[in-house]
Formats: C-alpha cells, structure tokens, sequence
C-alpha cells in the first residue's frame, strides 16, 4: 500500500511551472494516443488495508500548516477518531504515520 500511496501522491504534484497535475498531463496524453501511459499504472493496496488509505486522506485535509506543510500528530489523530467515532488500533496509526512521511517527502521534493 506505501509504493502505492507515494505514487499516486506523485502524480497529484504539479510539475514545475505547471498549473496541472502530472496526472492529468498523462491522462491528456493518453486522450492523445489511446496508450495508456506506464506511469498511470498503479496497483491498488488490497482491500484488508486500503481504508486507512482514505482516513489519511480525511486527516490530511485537516492538517495544520505553517511555511510548510507540518507533519499529522498524534493529537491530531486521536481527535480525528473521537469525532469520527474511529477506534484505530497501534498499527493502523503507524500505517497513517508512515503514509504521512511519504507525503510530506513527495511533496518536498522537486
């Protein structure tokens, strides 16, 4: 689930000096060409875990920023579950905690 989550967050990043997405440049090439490109290829994390996939994404929105993006916390997180009424067991945290880093990494690199 971590190879696919960095690169579907790789393909939601603007290429420089680019008000478009990498992904949608490729899916305009493939409109173009009707080849899919290698790139948009992506196996789906299996369904056991592809949730906590979707509860970052509900916590990402939240998250607090300063001159950067700062990383999700663990108040954060537990605050998240008590209004969602979401129980999280320890490996589903490190999971989100983990999905966090690669999104922060992706979206500092250049």
């Amino acid at each position: 689930m971590l190879r696919y989550a960095k690169k579907e967050f790789e393909l939601d990043k603007h290429p420089k000096e680019s008000k478009a997405t990498l992904r949608a440049h490729l899916l305009s090439l493939y409109e173009q060409t009707g080849e899919i490109p290698v790139e948009l290829e992506n196996e789906p994390p299996n369904d056991a875990v592809a949730y906590l996939l979707g509860y970052f994404q509900q916590l990402s929105t939240a998250r607090q920023c300063g001159m950067s993006l700062n990383p999700l916390t663990f108040t954060e997180i537990e605050a998240w579950g008590r209004l969602y009424k979401i129980k999280l067991d320890s490996w589903e945290i490190d999971v989100i905690k983990q999905l966090d880093l690669i999104y922060l990494n992706t979206q500092m690199e250049h």
